[in-house]
C-alpha cells in the first residue's frame, strides 16, 4: 500500500465522520430537550476533532511525495561567480 492509497482510506473515514456529524446536527435541532442538546454537544466534539484530524492526515499524505525538498542556499564561489544571488 503506497501512501497515497493510505490517504484515500483516511479520506473514506473522514467522509463516514461527516455524515455522522451531519447526523447527530440534525438531531440536536429537532431535539426539544436541553439535556439531550447537551448530550449530543458532548458527542459531537470529539467527532468534530477527529474529522479535522482524519482530513489533514489525509491531505498531508497525499501530497507526500510531491512536495520538493528545500534548497540549500547558493555559495558563491569567487568573484567569477555570477549566479543569480538572493
Amino acid at each position: 500500500m503506497t501512501l497515497y492509497e493510505l490517504s484515500l482510506e483516511y479520506e473514506q473515514t473522514a467522509a463516514a465522520l461527516r455524515r455522522r456529524i451531519v447526523e447527530l446536527e440534525q438531531e440536536r435541532r429537532q431535539a426539544e430537550n436541553e439535556r439531550l442538546r447537551q448530550q449530543l454537544d458532548r458527542r459531537l466534539r470529539p467527532l468534530r476533532s477527529m474529522y479535522r484530524d482524519t482530513r489533514a492526515v489525509a491531505r498531508h499524505l497525499k501530497g507526500y511525495y510531491e512536495r520538493v525538498a528545500p534548497r540549500r542556499p547558493v555559495r558563491p564561489r569567487g568573484p567569477w561567480d555570477y549566479r543569480r544571488r538572493s
